[in-house]
């Protein structure tokens, strides 16, 4: 069944949210959701108005989405009243059912019976919501976040953890880069990380996929799911409980049996999906899969810089991940002689030194990228603040199309230049070749 009432719903109806307290995290669901576009309304078993927003006591006809955001003991008859009323999707937001044992999973899989007994899909418990654009400049918040990203873009992400979510949104907001979906699952009593991975895979307002997951319970049809999807846009997934104490402690957090970690990488594999090892390794994937770098072959790649030992950690990294550092042409390597000083190296890496003309960084950083021998370039200027460092950099880009990605350390003007032409930063030279060595996994 279509997943469209939890990503874009014209009508919601909000279970929890206090006529007396409105600091109740209900009321903080409320208030978001009325933020957005669409009708929104609250259920209330007393109150005729609450913040404003009209309350009923039943909802009696069906809307697109019911966030329910009651006490654990009242969510049954919660997800009663708005199935009851027509609703096709739901989601719970409050806590205690599997992720606190046995009778809580028994009382969470009743609820998803019910629900989905009556055609109701039903994303949660123990969640944060959803987050989604609706276009025109309109956005959905069905969450407890007061603070998410407000860039439209073609990013979208699923997280089994609520708080991992307020770390991706965070990231987004530091990054600059748009978003276009996010779901938190939780205990995915009905709607699992695989369903959500499904309807994104052909959401045509979604570019590249990101997902932090800690248990996979239907891993034979994930794995037939993501190959579909990566076959047309990446997904990058950061796997937590690969180790005993993770796990348990995935198991007390979403109920989720983390499985073993190899078993895990293999499907992901087999999958084409981009697993990253960390959370730093995790966003730097994603911002690359943000930006297309993901779709792009990459093998062979040219470190151009001023800076001779962040140089040398990133051809370390690039020799670590795979990649190649071929030598260049020996036309490039003679116009770059004509540029450079006697004195600067010219193999790959190539350091065109601090005492380069600055009027020669932009025809040089230009002969790098036109060189055939190159799919991708990586920039690695600190201290030297030279604007023309930047523009030849974007010149190459312009002119070649080819992946880069940065290192850069005190010099604004140079990552002004690099910010104007969508390169992506990073805060190591060893986290730029990185980024790009994704997109040869994938």
């Amino acid at each position: 069944m279509s997943l469209d009432g939890l990503f874009a719903p014209a009508s919601i109806a909000v279970y929890g949210a206090s006529a007396t307290d409105s600091r109740k995290l209900g009321n903080t669901l409320l208030a978001n959701a009325a933020n957005g576009a669409g009708e929104v309304l609250a259920v209330h078993p007393s109150a005729d108005r609450i913040d404003g927003i009209p309350a009923v006591a039943s909802l009696g006809r069906p809307v697109d989405l019911a966030l329910i955001s009651v006490p654990g003991h009242r969510v049954e008859a919660a997800v009663g009243d708005a199935a009851a009323a027509g609703t096709k999707t739901g989601i719970v937001l409050s806590s205690g059912f599997a992720e606190t044992g046995a009778e809580g999973r028994a009382i969470q899989d009743r609820i998803a019976a019910a629900a989905r007994a009556t055609g109701m899909r039903l994303a949660g418990p123990n969640c944060m919501g959803v987050v989604s654009y609706l276009g025109d400049g309109r956005w959905l918040n069905g969450s407890y976040f007061w603070a998410v990203p407000e860039i439209a873009g073609g990013l979208s992400f699923v997280s089994q953890s609520g708080a991992f979510g307020g770390m991706f949104f965070s990231h987004m907001r530091r990054s600059g880069l748009g978003l276009s979906r996010f779901l938190s699952v939780g205990n995915a009593a009905d709607v699992s990380a695989t369903d959500a991975l499904e309807w994104l895979g052909e959401d045509p307002q979604t570019t590249a996929i990101g997902m932090f997951i800690e248990g996979i319970d239907d891993g034979r049809r994930f794995v037939e799911v993501a190959r579909r999807v990566t076959a047309r846009k990446p997904v990058v997934v950061l796997k937590a409980g690969k180790m005993a104490a993770g796990a348990k402690a995935a198991a007390s957090h979403t109920g989720s049996m983390a499985g073993s970690h190899t078993a895990v990488q293999a499907g992901l594999r087999r999958a084409g999906v981009i697993e990253a090892g960390d959370t730093e390794a995790f966003f730097d994937a994603l911002d690359a899969a943000a930006v297309g770098l993901t779709q792009t072959a990459v093998r062979n790649i040219a470190i151009v810089t001023i800076s001779g030992g962040p140089s040398v950690l990133a051809a370390d990294a690039a020799e670590r991940a795979g990649l190649m550092l071929p030598a260049l042409g020996n036309a490039t390597i003679e116009q770059l002689r004509s540029l450079t000083p006697s004195f600067s190296a010219l193999g790959n890496p190539v350091d065109l030194t601090p005492q380069c003309p600055v009027d020669s960084f932009i025809p040089a950083i230009e002969a790098i990228y036109a060189d055939k021998s190159i799919d991708a370039v990586v920039a690695i200027n600190c201290g030297l603040d030279f604007p023309e460092f930047g523009t030849g950099v974007a010149r190459g880009i312009a002119r070649t199309g080819k992946p880069t990605t940065a290192f850069v350390l005190d010099v604004p003007a140079v990552e002004a230049e690099l910010a104007g032409a969508g390169v992506l930063r990073f805060t190591s030279p060893e986290r730029a070749v990185a980024a790009l060595a994704k997109g040869a996994e994938h």
